[in-house]
């Protein structure tokens, strides 16, 4: 995507990657969290290891979080699950929380 500058901000403990989606923003919120994985693993965004098919479906993580048909936000709501060993947590209110696999 062209021009496309996702608001991210990392935290201050390097092992929770902080993100949040802006849902008035252009991009969807699967699109985000693509960008926010891709941040996290310090790759490119097109690279083959920044991929949520194998995970989860992206239209289903946005329709999922999306306003109700009145227009509403839906603020509640946390869904989990892990791409390429890192825990990434998505909630209603467009945090995004993305902890690195453990180090052994």
């Amino acid at each position: 995507m062209t021009g496309y500058a996702p608001r991210v901000a990392q935290s201050r403990a390097p092992s929770l990657y902080r993100a949040s989606h802006d849902p008035d923003g252009p991009a969807t919120l699967s699109t985000t969290v693509i960008h926010a994985l891709a941040d996290c693993l310090g790759v490119d965004v097109t690279d083959s290891r920044v991929s949520l098919y194998d995970t989860v479906d992206p239209d289903a993580l946005d329709a999922l979080f999306r306003p109700r048909y009145n227009g509403t936000p839906r603020t509640g709501g946390t869904l989990s699950f892990v791409v390429n060993g890192h825990h990434v947590r998505v909630r209603g209110d467009g945090e995004i929380l993305i902890e690195p696999p453990a180090h052994r």
